[in-house]
């Protein structure tokens, strides 16, 4: 090679695969190389001591994050898959069964005492969920519903709140809407018997009367849990696949076309 004789490079990377060519006016030489942990060279040419530990990422290095990434997305959707069949068999053979419904008009001070219960009605078969649904006709007021769902039989109880507000109007911008007239509430693992719901509605000050319907379902499937796993599956393989991307961005800023090249 002639003093001030130039040539172009060019490097064509596959972790831990290279090829590499250098050319001039007058010829290419092309080179092919792998990538070699400083271990294995340290052990295949029984070096004294250890090698220097690496700094960065060089730029045919196999990234240890790649492989790993592809496994836990294989996992992933292996579960996935599980979660959704076990999701699809509940719908199927979820009841889904009404065992109460009826409705009422709250009117403010017609009696001194605003809870009443309802009539009994009975939940079949073994443990299961129940819903209440509470659907009113508000407007621009709010109200909450004390409610007690209790077992005849054994007196045993499990109460719960539910508030239900719903305004509305318009302005510059146009018409607007907040809250929502109707409530769903679960109540997971109820046994099976004879029950009533006591209830004690709430009202804001201003509200004269509201009516409202209640409806007691048991038995009813549910895609809540389903999507829980789904966020805690994606969790894993999403990590690893964020420092997957993040080695080889530390790779590609010392090419050519990285933000850290000169």
């Amino acid at each position: 090679m002639e003093r001030g004789e130039s040539f172009t490079v060019k490097d064509y990377i596959a972790p831990p695969k290279i090829l590499s060519s250098e050319s001039n006016v007058s010829e290419t030489t092309w080179s092919a190389g792998e990538y070699v942990n400083g271990r294995d060279i340290w052990k295949a040419f029984k070096l004294p001591g250890a090698p220097p530990r690496p700094a960065g990422v060089f730029l045919n290095q196999p990234s240890p994050y790649l492989e790993s990434a592809k496994g836990m997305w294989r996992l992933c959707w292996t579960f996935l898959l599980s979660a959704l069949v076990i999701v699809l068999a509940s719908f199927a053979l979820a009841r889904d069964e009404e065992v109460f419904s009826d409705h009422y008009v709250f009117h403010a001070g017609a009696q001194p005492e605003a809870s009443f219960v309802t009539r009994t009605f009975e939940l079949q078969g073994g443990t299961s969920n129940v819903e209440v649904d509470t659907t009113s006709d508000l407007s621009n007021s709010w109200a909450y519903f004390n409610y007690a769902l209790i077992n005849q039989d054994t007196g045993q109880a499990f109460d719960f709140g539910r508030e239900i507000s719903y305004y509305s109007g318009s302005d510059s911008d146009g018409s607007w809407t907040e809250g929502s007239k109707n409530d769903s509430v679960t109540a997971p693992s109820i046994p099976a018997g004879h029950y009533y719901l006591r209830v004690e509605p709430e009202v804001a000050p201003d509200l004269q009367a509201m009516g409202y319907s209640i409806r007691v379902r048991r038995d009813v499937p549910s895609s809540a849990y389903f999507w829980v796993a789904v966020i805690l599956l994606l969790i894993p393989p999403a990590l690893g696949t964020y420092r997957a991307a993040s080695f080889e961005g530390r790779r590609w800023a010392e090419s050519d076309y990285g933000e850290g090249s000169d």
